[in-house]
Parts: structure tokens; C-alpha cells; sequence
């Protein structure tokens, strides 16, 4: 058998992509800020683009001004602080990580200069919550200082402990609640069974009711009341508080306003920049595009005019799916996931006449303002019951059963057996594995659990 490679001409056909389409497909993909940062390099690269000035403020009207209860101006900006009373201009204060802030009071400790190392040595071992999750082993093999030990490791922790936030560099949940404990006058109602509690049960808080932890520790059940009252204000993660990680914020690309007749959907203008052609630029090659480097300032125009109608086209894709998304889940923005109705890409492919992957594109990483807040395009979307004809989402199961629960008598919890008879006689039927598999998904324990602990499920 010949396997030596061979050179041959074969005749057939394949689909492929434009390279201009498949670019317009791109920039439909791209989420709002990477698009941002496509035009800004686009406009730093295309001397025929410019950008155009975003308004400061914006306004959103309805369509029917008598209405009574006008919905108010959308601002997506952060709302401005008052001007402060006086010519000097606010400066905030620049917020210090939990490193920065334990630092800072290491230095007033005077410690030696072999404690202030294994000081920093503690700090940097620190996770987000404040926690040391490390051993005292690992520590002094990662340090490779000679002769350290667990027990030097030991007495420094004792002094990193007294620092501010209190509870920082426990080794656990127990340890960070006593230290906090520890801090409180002895006057406090409760003090000491809060700190027998911690000691002793502190995983067992989680899992049962006040009244077992009465029988359990043979306590009045307002002695225990009173304890768990004291546990309910400390701060397990002492560390957050000191989190300095910025914040993200969503730029919705669609704003809908419900009015008297019905709901309107926009583009946000704020979403993204907004470019043009230079006038000046496109006047000048219409007057000379016969002379020297003129080919390559209309190659440039005809690359700026293809990305305006490509952010056109998106645009107005956007535009259709926000208006068909709005149309068909009204009854969602006005009771939430409990009138979500189930609704696929594929479904709404074939309503606007788009191909299915063109949807899926669109509302990558896309949201849209509503009055019940921002909201993922994708959130619209949820599976249908194989059972059920009526359109009833997953979703919205979800939302009646957590409902069913959070209503139940706590001494008596549904059974999943029982689940299946209340959702049936609100006209969900679904099988009882169903049942047990949406709970689960919830984080909602067994009926048995909930009976031991019902203050964890409400």
C-alpha cells in the first residue's frame, strides 16, 4: 500500500466566513467595556473616526406625560455628593488593605527585630477573611530561618491576636469568636454561655435549634436565647472589612421603562462612546482623491464607515431581542422568577428570524435596566418542564417551591413527598426527584434538618 504523500486537485464546496463578517460578528459578541476598549484603539488608529461628546445627562421619557406615577429619570452615573460648605475641596481618605492596617500597628509595638519578622511573617500568611489557615510547620519550612519553632511562632501570634480588627489571625471560627468575646465586659448578658458555646459546640450552632442547645447544655432556653444574641453580632470575617478590591459595575446596553402603554425599550447612550466620521477628513479626500496618499485616507474611510454600520447593526440587533425579551416576560419584571416563562434561544431565533448562534452572541455578557434593577439578557432565558404544557419555566419552579418552604410550619416541615402535592395544587407537576434535585439546588436542606434548625431556612 502507497502511503508516500501525494499532490492532487479536488472540486467541492465549503461554507466559510467573510473576513468583515466575521469581525461583525465580533463586535456583536464583545460585552460593553471590551467593546469600549475596541473603539478607543480604533480611534487611536483611524485618523477618519472621532469621537462624539457623551450628553452629562440624560433623559427618559414616557410616552404618556398624564400618567400619575411617572416613572423618574434613569441615571446610571453614581449619584454626586452635595458640595461641601466650605472652598476646600473634599479629599477621601485612602482606604488601607488588612495588610497596610496591621502593619501600621505592628510599628507601634516595638517589638525585637526577630518578633517584628515573624510579625510580618504572620501577617503576609493572612487570607481575605483575616484568617491564618497556615500551620505553624509550614511557616517556619517557607521562612528557612534556622531554629524556629511552633512555640516562637506561638507567642508572636498571641501579640498579632491583640491587634485591631478584633478576632484577626484566628486559626479557625472558634478561636476568632472567643478572641472577640474576650474583648467584651463582663457585665455583658449571656457572656458566659456565649463563650462556652464557642468553646465547646461552635459547629453545632449551624445545625440546631436553640431549644436542642438548651437541652443539650441543660440551660434555661432564655440563657441560651441571650448567648446567641451576644455570637449574632461579632464578625466572623473580620478580615472583609479591610477588602479594598474595586468595585465592577454593570453598564446595562438596554433600558426599559414600563408606561400606560406598555413597556419601551432603548439603547443605553451611555454604554458605549460614540463615533463619527471627521467631517473635515472626508470633505478633503472628496476634493483630492487623486493626489498622492489620498488611496490610503479612503482606505481608511471605507474602514470607518464598515465599523459605524457594524456598531449600527448591533445596535439594532440589540434593540429587537431587548423589545421581544421585554414583550414575552412582562409578567416576570413585575412578580420576578415566579412568572418567568421558559423561553430558549432557539425559540427566539425563529421569532426575530435570526440564526440561533446570532442570539447566543447578542447576549453575551449584554444586560438591560429595569425597573427591578439591572439584569442579565441570559437571565430571561429558562428551560420548560418536560411535563408541564402550560410554558412554566425552571425558574419559576424554583421560585414557587423556595416560596412553599419559606411558608411552612417550622415544627413541621414538608416532606419532598409533600413538596410535590403543594406544587401540585398550584398546577406544577413534577416528579418528587424533581423536587429533591430544584431543593438541593437551592441550598435547602431535608425537612428532617429544617425541623432541627428552622431559624436557618427563613
Amino acid at each position: 500500500m502507497n502511503t508516500a504523500p501525494q499532490l492532487g486537485i479536488r472540486l467541492g464546496q465549503r461554507q466559510t466566513l467573510a473576513p468583515r463578517l466575521s469581525e461583525s460578528l465580533n463586535i456583536l459578541a464583545l460585552p460593553t467595556l471590551e467593546l469600549a476598549q475596541s473603539l478607543t484603539a480604533a480611534l487611536a488608529e483611524n485618523p477618519l473616526l472621532e469621537a462624539e461628546p457623551v450628553p452629562e445627562e440624560t433623559e427618559y421619557s414616557i410616552d404618556d406625560s398624564a400618567s400619575e406615577d411617572p416613572l423618574p429619570r434613569l441615571d446610571w452615573a453614581s449619584t454626586p455628593a452635595p458640595r461641601p460648605l466650605t472652598d476646600t475641596p473634599f479629599e477621601p481618605a485612602e482606604k488601607t488593605d488588612l495588610r497596610g492596617h496591621l502593619m501600621a500597628q505592628i510599628e507601634l509595638l516595638h517589638l525585637e527585630p526577630d518578633e517584628h519578622e515573624l510579625a510580618l511573617i504572620l501577617i503576609d500568611a493572612l487570607d481575605d477573611d483575616g484568617y491564618l489557615r497556615i500551620s505553624f510547620e509550614e511557616l517556619a519550612v517557607d521562612s528557612r530561618i534556622p531554629g524556629l519553632t511552633p512555640q516562637r511562632f506561638e507567642q508572636v501570634l498571641r501579640k498579632v491576636q491583640e491587634l485591631d480588627p478584633t478576632g484577626i489571625a484566628a486559626r479557625d471560627l472558634s478561636e476568632c469568636l472567643a478572641l472577640q468575646l474576650a474583648e467584651l465586659p463582663e457585665s455583658c448578658p449571656g457572656l458566659v454561655l456565649a463563650r462556652r458555646l464557642v468553646a465547646e459546640c461552635c459547629e453545632a450552632l449551624a445545625q440546631f435549634s436553640p431549644r436542642d442547645l438548651a437541652i443539650r447544655l441543660h440551660q434555661p432556653d432564655a440563657a441560651i436565647h441571650d448567648a446567641l444574641e451576644l455570637i449574632r453580632g461579632l464578625d466572623p470575617r473580620p478580615g472583609r472589612r479591610y477588602d479594598i478590591t474595586p468595585i465592577e459595575y454593570i453598564t446595562p446596553e438596554l433600558i426599559a421603562l414600563e408606561g400606560s402603554h406598555g413597556w419601551r425599550v432603548e439603547i443605553n447612550p451611555r454604554a458605549t462612546p460614540k463615533i463619527s466620521i471627521n467631517a473635515g477628513y472626508a470633505e478633503w479626500l472628496a476634493a483630492h482623491r487623486r493626489e498622492t496618499g489620498a488611496s490610503t485616507l479612503a482606505a481608511e474611510l471605507e474602514e470607518a464607515r464598515w465599523l459605524l454600520r457594524s456598531l449600527a447593526q448591533r445596535e439594532q440587533t440589540l434593540l429587537r431581542i431587548g423589545k421581544a425579551l421585554i414583550h414575552y416576560q412582562s409578567a416576570f419584571l413585575k412578580r420576578g422568577n415566579i412568572a418567568l416563562r421558559s423561553l430558549t434561544q432557539a425559540q427566539l431565533a425563529a421569532e426575530l428570524d435570526l440564526h440561533e448562534s446570532t442570539i447566543s452572541r447578542a447576549i453575551n455578557g449584554k444586560s438591560m435596566a429595569t425597573p427591578r434593577g439591572v439584569i442579565l439578557l441570559r437571565h430571561f432565558f429558562s428551560a420548560s418542564l418536560s411535563n408541564n404544557g402550560e410554558g412554566i419555566s425552571a425558574v419559576a419552579v424554583k421560585a414557587k417551591l423556595k416560596a412553599i418552604i419559606e411558608s411552612e410550619n417550622p415544627s413541621a416541615p414538608l416532606s419532598d413527598a409533600a413538596l410535590v402535592k403543594a406544587l401540585a395544587a398550584n398546577g406544577i407537576s413534577i416528579a418528587r426527584r424533581t423536587v429533591a434535585k430544584y431543593r438541593e439546588a437551592l441550598r435547602i436542606a431535608g425537612a428532617r434538618e429544617r425541623r432541627r434548625n428552622p431559624r436557618q431556612f427563613k
